[in-house]
Order: C-alpha cells, then sequence, then structure tokens
C-alpha cells in the first residue's frame, strides 16, 4: 500500500456515502497501524482532490466526453486522482501520474475500466501539452468554484460579487496552520528555536502564535507538542475565548467542548484557583478532549458526557458555548464540508444552537459572561440565533467585547466576526452576553 492507495481508500468511501473524511482516514488506517508515515501525504492528496473536486470533475466530463453519471464511481475516483496530479501537482511527472492511476485501476477495477482509465489520462496529457490555456472555456461553467450551486448563490447575496470572488479563491487554496504557545512555559523566541531544532519552520504571528513555514507534519511529534507547552489553533478560534474575558479563579462551562482545544486555553486562563467544566455529545470525543488533557497536565478540567440542549450544570461565572454549526467558516481547512452540507442543515442547525443557549444561559451567574460562537458565516446561524434568544429571554443583554481582542475583527454590532476573505483566517463568528438579573 502507498499513499495514492490509501487516499483512493479514502475517496472512494467519501464518495459513496456521506461520513466525514477524518472519521473515513481513522478507519482506513486503524487496519494498517504500521503505515502512519503515509498517512500525511495521503491526507494532503485527499485533502485536495476533494476541495478541487467540482472543478476536476469538469475537466474529466470534457477530456472523457462522458458524463460523471456514466462513470463507475471506483474509476471517478482514480481519474480525480490522476488529474489532479497532472493539472495541480507539479512535483509528479505527468508519466509518473498516469502510470500510478493505471496501477490504482489494476488494484481496484477490471480490465475494461483499466484501458479506459489509461486512454483518459494520456488524452489529458496531450491535450495540456498541446495547449496549456485548454480549460479556459471551463471557467464560466458551473462547478468551476468547487463549491455547491446553492451555497455560492447565498454567498453571492450576501457578499456580493467581488467579496464572493475572494472568499472562492481563499477556500480553495491550502489553509495556513498555526500554533498557540503558552507563554508562561518559553518564550516566543526559544519555542521558535526549540521548533526549528524538531525541523519545524515557524515565524512570529502574534504576542502568543507561530505560523507553521513548513514541516506541519512534525508538530505532533514534537517535544513541544508532547510536553502541552503548544497547541495547534488559528488565531480567529482563540479570539472565541478571549472575548469571555476570563478572570483568574473563575468556574467555566465549556460545553460542545471537544476535542478540548479551548478547553485547555480556558484552563490557562482561570489559573490554578479556577475551574473548567467541559463536556459534549459525543464520547470518542470527550475522549480526546481527556487524552489531550493529560497531555497538557491540567488538574483544573473535569469532563463529562452531557447534552447541551437539555441536561443540568453546575453554576458558573462564565459559559463558553461553541455551537455544532455548518462550519462554512472553515471549509478552507475541512474540504469536505462543502459537499455534506445541505441549505436545509442551515435552519436544522440554529433550532439546536437556539435551544444550547436557552438550556445553558440558565446555569450563568448574574453579572456573568456566555459567549455564543460558531465557525459559520451563515446569518441564520449567527446574529439570528442572538435575536431570538435576547427576544426571549430579557435578563440578559450584548456585551462589549474585550479590547484584547483585535478591533478589526468586531463589528459594530459588539459581535466577532473574522471572515476568511477578509482576514485570511478561519471565519469565526461571536457574541459575548452578560445576564443583567
Amino acid at each position: 500500500m502507498d499513499s495514492r492507495s490509501f487516499a483512493y481508500k479514502i475517496l472512494y468511501q467519501f464518495e459513496k456515502g456521506d461520513n466525514k473524511i477524518p472519521d473515513i482516514r481513522k478507519l482506513v488506517f486503524s487496519n494498517y497501524p504500521k503505515k502512519n508515515e503515509l498517512k500525511f501525504r495521503s491526507t494532503v492528496l485527499v485533502n485536495e482532490i476533494v476541495r478541487f473536486r467540482g472543478r476536476l470533475d469538469l475537466m474529466i466530463m470534457f477530456i472523457s466526453g462522458k458524463k460523471l453519471r456514466f462513470l463507475n464511481k471506483k474509476v471517478l475516483t482514480i481519474l480525480r486522482i490522476g488529474f489532479y496530479e497532472i493539472i495541480f501537482d507539479h512535483k509528479v511527472p505527468d508519466y509518473a501520474a498516469v502510470d500510478s492511476s493505471v496501477n490504482l485501476a489494476h488494484k481496484f477495477t477490471n480490465k475494461k475500466t483499466i484501458g479506459f482509465t489509461n486512454a483518459v489520462l494520456r488524452n489529458l496529457v496531450r491535450t495540456k501539452d498541446k495547449d496549456h490555456n485548454w480549460y479556459e472555456e471551463l471557467k464560466c461553467k458551473v462547478g468551476w468554484s468547487s463549491v455547491p450551486v446553492w451555497m455560492e448563490k447565498r454567498w453571492l447575496v450576501n457578499f456580493g460579487q467581488k467579496k464572493l470572488d475572494k472568499l472562492i479563491e481563499f477556500i480553495n487554496q491550502p489553509s495556513e496552520t498555526f500554533i498557540r504557545c503558552d507563554i508562561d512555559s518559553n518564550s516566543m523566541e526559544k519555542n521558535i528555536r526549540l521548533l526549528e531544532e524538531d525541523g519545524i519552520k515557524t515565524e512570529l504571528y502574534s504576542n502568543n502564535f507561530l505560523k507553521i513555514l513548513s514541516n506541519e507534519s512534525k508538530v505532533l511529534s514534537s517535544k513541544l507538542f508532547k510536553n502541552g507547552n503548544i497547541s495547534i489553533q488559528s488565531p480567529s478560534a482563540a479570539a472565541i475565548v478571549d472575548c469571555l474575558g476570563i478572570e483568574k479563579g473563575d468556574v467555566v462551562l465549556d460545553v460542545c467542548a471537544a476535542p478540548g482545544t479551548k478547553t485547555l486555553q480556558l484552563a490557562n486562563s482561570v489559573g490554578v484557583d479556577g475551574f473548567v467544566y467541559a463536556s459534549d455529545l459525543s464520547s470518542d470525543r470527550v475522549s480526546l478532549g481527556k487524552k489531550d488533557e493529560e497531555r497538557h497536565r491540567k488538574k483544573n478540567i473535569k469532563w463529562s458526557l452531557k447534552d447541551a440542549r437539555k441536561d443540568a450544570y453546575f453554576i458558573a461565572d462564565k459559559i463558553l458555548i461553541d455551537a455544532p454549526c455548518s462550519g462554512t467558516g472553515v471549509i478552507g481547512r475541512r474540504t469536505d464540508i462543502r459537499w455534506r452540507r445541505r441549505e436545509n442543515d442551515l435552519k436544522k442547525f440554529a433550532n439546536v444552537q437556539l435551544s444550547i443557549i436557552n438550556n445553558c444561559s440558565k446555569y450563568l451567574k448574574i453579572g456573568g459572561a456566555l459567549v455564543y460562537a460558531t465557525c459559520s458565516i451563515e446569518p441564520e446561524e449567527n446574529l439570528m440565533v442572538v435575536d431570538k434568544f435576547l427576544n426571549l429571554n430579557s435578563n440578559f443583554i450584548v456585551d462589549k467585547i474585550p479590547n484584547n481582542v483585535p478591533k478589526q475583527w468586531v463589528n459594530d454590532n459588539n459581535a466577532l466576526y473574522v471572515f476568511p476573505h477578509e482576514h485570511g483566517l478561519d471565519g469565526i463568528f461571536a457574541v459575548r452576553m452578560k445576564k443583567i438579573f
């Protein structure tokens, strides 16, 4: 098994169903525990093919002369791998991309489809060599943006054409990866040096964040990560925690918390005299949170399995609701989201989100702060949910976001709103609310 074979297995399973790519990847690699060295390469390959699936499919139909519905799913998956490597991956020679895809056809299909795969890919190479701009006429066709039509239409209405173009351009390139550092443990200069000793190049992004420049795959095996001194996190996601205005000694509820990156950030902020009650609906995700807690050796976190829509909690000084959502703000990083979401999902998520705030808000002290946040850029899941909650709960008001949150991320409605195409980061929404009686 090589990285392309793993990529094929993951992509084929994704094509057959509606499961998350990370879940499929975990299942596939569970059968090959000694092949973890191939996981990073296959992960990159899968993410990029899923990212450009719409564009690749247009090209496949053009070169093969066949509609997608007439292509066997196994063959279509192999062609996507071959087309991606020939068109987008300049490190792979064309002949090697053709040969490797034909080898996949030998391994996973039959004689008839092997010949077809070979012929289509060789036709692509000939067409490309003859005219480097052969795909120019495809750029105006539905699918070129590699975003579902319903999503593109609503973004056009919400953002306008210029911002839509910028948004699509941003989500169709690999996302940058950031490291949040525990600055109480090491200086940022020392963190940069220690990471470089492990072969990871970074640069300073802010007072406690580094941007990874190379060898991202080595971060999880680095000494700083194993010792709990760093976490992989977007600065915009960390700003959600900053919105709470945590003070030393605070008791915080962190609901929908797993896998727990923000939980650890909260645990640092409340200090040894404070406490974080973290919970999630998924037992698997709670296990991940507990595992990360062990890495950081935090003693001020208690994990539990709870449904934030209906379960009871301890009374808290602060509450963080990082609500389940459509995830349209992180499509650049989690490429499968765009193909798994449907427009009616927004209403479903909004209903869940409102029920979570209504339940959890009962466990906040008077004078305390509640932050409601999503990684969505859809109004139905953000300000519209907040407005519905405030209309039902006159004892809450929108509160000012603390000054340590970058001002350019806060809009006139006192909401944190980070847009991928405007700020170059994961899309994030958050509002801080205060309980006044």
